[in-house]
């Protein structure tokens, strides 16, 4: 397996001294290809800063980060939202998908901004609403939809772009206990076939989906162990 992620020292810190938070703390970590990994948290701990940071949406304070080999800690901002729309998933515990607009039309919008033609624009999006289980609702709005078909929406849309790594930020934080199984049920058939994935959850349960569990407390590492519980791919 290739790295995809490398980050050494990144340092994060919010406003100014006196009244400055040090949101991450020297914190260094590897991602290979082909690796499900949790990182866990309690509220504060510096787990979504360090999602954002990885994920392309901020910039250390200090310290180096790579993406796919790319020295992205200096970047252009151009640059930086060119990485997310072709080589980043992102799904967020609350969906975001548009409320009034079809499952078919929420998930190939990042087609429609990278410029690809109708027909592959729906060929695409209908087999990846078919790989997460919603053939039956491509054209059912997100009000006719369960939380967990909203977020199974959500995740084709990730996929969409066929990117090198997806990024899930407390992507069950908003269901119930059966449609949190089978979200991770869809994250952990999408790893077996290779995807990279960076889950962020504060529960403990979840993670031990994840076949890697990095723990952080007070912006700092404080562990980081492969989870014996899953079958950890070669």
């Amino acid at each position: 397996m290739s790295g995809i992620i490398s980050a050494k020292n990144l340092i994060k810190i919010y406003g100014e001294s006196p009244n400055e938070t040090v949101a991450l703390n020297k914190v260094s970590l590897e991602v290979k290809k082909g690796e499900f990994v949790a990182i866990i948290g309690p509220s504060g701990s510096g787990k979504s800063t360090l999602m954002h940071i990885l994920g392309c949406l901020d910039k250390p304070t200090s310290g180096e980060y790579l993406f796919d080999g790319k020295l992205a800690s200096k970047l252009s901002d151009n640059e930086f939202a060119k990485i997310r729309s072709q080589k980043i998933g992102f799904v967020f515990q609350f969906f975001n998908l548009l409320p009034r607009t079809t499952s078919i039309k929420n998930v190939q919008l990042p087609l429609v901004y990278a410029g690809v033609g109708k027909q592959e624009r729906l060929k695409r999006t209908i087999q990846a609403l078919k790989e997460v289980g919603l053939s039956d609702k491509l054209e059912s709005t997100p009000a006719q939809l369960s939380g967990g078909q909203q977020q199974r929406v959500a995740i084709a849309r990730a996929l969409i772009n066929n990117p090198l790594v997806i990024f899930a930020d407390e992507p069950t934080g908003n269901l119930d206990t059966k449609s949190s199984a089978e979200i991770m049920a869809i994250f952990k058939k999408f790893n077996r076939e290779g995807r990279t994935i960076i889950m962020i959850t504060h529960e403990a349960d979840i993670a031990k989906n994840a076949s890697r569990i990095i723990t952080i407390r007070d912006g700092q590492i404080v562990s980081d162990k492969k989870n014996r519980s899953t079958r950890i791919r070669a």
